[in-house]
C-alpha cells in the first residue's frame, strides 16, 4: 500500500512539472524607447524612423517568435508619430505586441490610452488593445502592464492597485504556465536615477513574491541594459534605448526539462 502511494505521489509532481513544462524553446526580440519623431516640415528620414526600421528589417530574418515594444515608442503623444510607428512595425512578419510608456499617452494631449490604441491598431496587427492584459504565446502567459499616468504624465511609474490586482489574480489564474510580465518602469531599477524610480515598487515586488510561475519582468526607460535576478530567481531585464544606442535585445528561454528554465538576453544593434 505504501508503495502504491509513493507511486502516486511520484506521479503527481511528474504530472505537475511537466504542466509547467514549456513544449520548446522561445525566442523574444524587446525593442524599448524607439522615440519616434517625424519630420513634420521636410518630410525627411529621421534617425529614430531609420534606426526602428533596420531594427524590423533585421528582425524579420531571424529566429524570433514573437517581438515586445516596451513602451515610449514615440517622443511625444502625438497622433501623426503614433501612426508612423504603427506603419512601420506593420512591417513584421511575425507576432507584436506594443506596451505604453510615458511618452505615449497625454490627456492633455488629446492622446489617452484608448485613443493610443485606436490609432496602433488601426495601421498596424499589433496584438493588445488595452492595458493591463495578458496573452497566451506558445505554452507561455505574457503579461503586459502599463504603470503610466495619463493624466499627468511624469518619469515616474506608479502600477496602481487594480493593476496589482490584475497581475495577482492572472499569476493566479495560470499557476501552472510560466510567465514573462512585460512593462515600461522597471520595479527593480538597472541603476540608480531617482527621477525615474517606480512609486511604492514593494507592492509589485510582494506580489511576485507569492507566485512562483514568474520567469521575468521585461522593462525599459531606463535607457541602460541590465539583467538582475532576484532571490527567487525572476531575472530583471532592462532593455536599453533604441532611439540612443541603435541597440535592442532578444531573451531566449530554454526549457532545461527538469523543471527549471535557463534564460539569456543577448544585445544586437542596428548600427
Amino acid at each position: 500500500m505504501k508503495n502504491i502511494l509513493r507511486l502516486i505521489i511520484v506521479l503527481f509532481f511528474a504530472f505537475f512539472i511537466q504542466m509547467q513544462a514549456i513544449s520548446k524553446d522561445v525566442t523574444i526580440t524587446v525593442i524599448s524607447d524607439a522615440h519616434i519623431k517625424s519630420d513634420k516640415k521636410d518630410n525627411t528620414m529621421t534617425p529614430s524612423i531609420a534606426k526602428l526600421l533596420k531594427a524590423i528589417e533585421q528582425t524579420n530574418i531571424d529566429s524570433s517568435d514573437y517581438v515586445i515594444f516596451l513602451g515610449d515608442n514615440v517622443q511625444n503623444a502625438d497622433r501623426v508619430d503614433t501612426a508612423m510607428f504603427s506603419k512601420i512595425i506593420k512591417k513584421l512578419n511575425k507576432p507584436y505586441y506594443t506596451v505604453i510608456g510615458n511618452r505615449d499617452i497625454s490627456k492633455t494631449r488629446g492622446m489617452d490610452k484608448k485613443e493610443y490604441f485606436r490609432i496602433v491598431n488601426k495601421f498596424s496587427s499589433n496584438k493588445t488593445s488595452k492595458m493591463p492584459c495578458y496573452k497566451r504565446a506558445d505554452d507561455l502567459i505574457f503579461i503586459f502592464l502599463s504603470g503610466v499616468n495619463e493624466t499627468f504624465p511624469t518619469y515616474k511609474g506608479y502600477y496602481k492597485a487594480y493593476e496589482l490586482e490584475f497581475l495577482d489574480k492572472t499569476l493566479d489564474k495560470f499557476k501552472d504556465k510560466k510567465a514573462i510580465i512585460f512593462q515600461h518602469f522597471p520595479v527593480i531599477p538597472p541603476c540608480e536615477d531617482e527621477m525615474r524610480q517606480t512609486y511604492k515598487p514593494e507592492e509589485y515586488i510582494d506580489i511576485l513574491n507569492r507566485h512562483s510561475n514568474v520567469l521575468a519582468v521585461v522593462s525599459g526607460h531606463y535607457h541602460r541594459e541590465n539583467v538582475i535576478e532576484d532571490k527567487n530567481k525572476v531575472k530583471h531585464i532592462s532593455v536599453g534605448a533604441l532611439s540612443q544606442t541603435g541597440e535592442y535585445e532578444q531573451i531566449k528561454i530554454y526549457d532545461n526539462k527538469d523543471g527549471t528554465y535557463s534564460i539569456t538576453a543577448t544585445i544586437l544593434s542596428v548600427q
